[in-house]
């Protein structure tokens, strides 16, 4: 018989992994189902390309503001029972939305306070998450095909809940798909609970160097910067955040001023960007080493660019289907293997607030992106502002890379911390 593991990325030999990754999956759909349905529902009371942009600063804004803070709660609570709660908390807000939309609720401020609140939360659930990835797996080696695998998750959720979202909401209303979403984490919680992760001890004082405060938080970062992928990597996954992701928020408006306005195109087009993404994270889960990876950070960016300046000018469907299938592959390969890289070359004591320092670059600069992208689109267009971050990203990847290039001693530190 022959042996299906050898089909497998290695992380889901692990019978742990694969509890935790079916649940991971539903949850993940619910909350892209919630996230579509939100945008729509903001746009439809306010037809606003601003405040559809304020949607998107706050449900990531808090990555920013707490990363320093999520970070070292990764590294010093212990890691299962924190998550759980915070799932909870999700899910106690996704059936608060859910209420407020069966009421009538045509207050914006209100689900504006709802997303700020789920912004939170999210903010403390991702290190967290990741940085369980190794209890689970229980082999460091195993972790960068646990990344991976994740980001397959994410996108098969990225893929799926927005196409659901788009034909739900052409027939029941958007209270509803709230309500999934909060049904949803009932398959994570109980994936969770499932897997009967032995308790692990919490590494309290190794390699800490302060606390949350302003003193803490610069000097924990002055260790992280000493790291080569923090240090030279980083910077290019912050400029993708700013001016690379705008796009998801503004996809309604996009939809309304490109092509039929329908709830159904929103859903079309984003999971073509999550079906990109979803190809690109299978190929990283099944890589062996991290030599293609370091090859791949540097000229992924520049494929980033190019693409969004041509989605930016098109109006035939197809097309834009086909463009961010690409958009949506490029990016993931360029945040998801430096996340895989952080994560090897990085010491276990530190992993907690690495992460919350990569959450911070990446889905903490999206928000300041949103929030200037909504204001310049009201000003010179939709297709001019999309032009603009995809030439602006082309020059960071350049600049990116000249920088490597001019300093080899960063490649060999990297190599040297990979292979500890």
């Amino acid at each position: 018989m022959a042996d299906w593991h050898l089909w497998l990325p290695p992380a889901l030999t692990k019978r742990r992994f694969r509890v935790y990754t079916a649940g991971h999956t539903v949850s993940v759909t619910g909350g892209w189902i919630q996230q579509v349905a939100l945008a729509w529902l903001v746009f439809r009371l306010t037809n606003s390309i601003f405040l559809l942009g304020l949607t998107g600063f706050l449900l990531n804004i808090f990555y920013l503001l707490l990363g320093p803070v999520s970070g070292l709660a990764a590294d010093r609570l212990p890691r299962l029972p924190a998550l759980i709660a915070i799932d909870v908390v999700l899910a106690a807000l996704a059936v608060w939305l859910a209420l407020m939309g069966l009421a009538g609720v045509e207050n914006v401020g209100a689900y504006l306070m709802v997303a700020a609140l789920i912004g939170i939360a999210s903010a403390f659930e991702m290190p967290m998450r990741q940085t369980l990835l190794r209890e689970i797996v229980e082999d460091r080696a195993l972790v960068t095909s646990a990344i991976g695998v994740s980001a397959m998750v994410f996108n098969v959720g990225r893929m799926v809940g927005p196409a659901v979202a788009g034909v739900l909401l052409a027939f029941i209303s958007e209270a509803w798909c709230f309500a999934i979403n909060a049904l949803s984490f009932v398959a994570i919680i109980g994936a969770l609970l499932a897997m009967r992760l032995p308790p692990a001890p919490v590494a309290a004082a190794a390699g800490a160097t302060g606390g949350a405060g302003p003193e803490g938080f610069w000097a924990n970062l002055g260790v992280l910067m000493s790291f080569p992928v923090v240090r030279y990597l980083l910077p290019t996954v912050a400029a993708l955040g700013l001016l690379a992701t705008p796009y998801m928020p503004l996809m309604p408006s996009i939809v309304v001023r490109f092509f039929d306005g329908r709830s159904s195109t929103v859903g079309m087009l984003m999971s073509a960007a999550g079906l990109g993404a979803l190809g690109s994270a299978t190929y990283l889960s099944l890589q062996p080493g991290y030599g293609r990876q370091i090859r791949l950070v540097t000229a992924a960016p520049l494929a980033v660019g190019f693409v969004l300046m041509a989605f930016a000018w098109s109006r035939v469907l197809p097309l834009s289907l086909l463009l961010l299938a690409a958009l949506g592959a490029t990016v993931l390969v360029s945040v998801n293997a430096t996340n895989a890289l952080l994560q090897q070359s990085v010491p276990d004591q530190w992993r907690g607030r690495a992460v919350g320092l990569y959450s911070m670059s990446f889905a903490g600069t999206a928000p300041i992106g949103n929030i200037l992208a909504g204001s310049l689109a009201e000003h010179i267009g939709l297709a001019a502002t999309l032009t603009l971050n995809g030439a602006l990203i082309v020059a960071a990847g350049l600049f990116a890379r000249r920088r490597l290039h001019n300093h080899p001693e960063a490649l060999l530190g990297l190599m040297r911390s990979l292979s500890r």
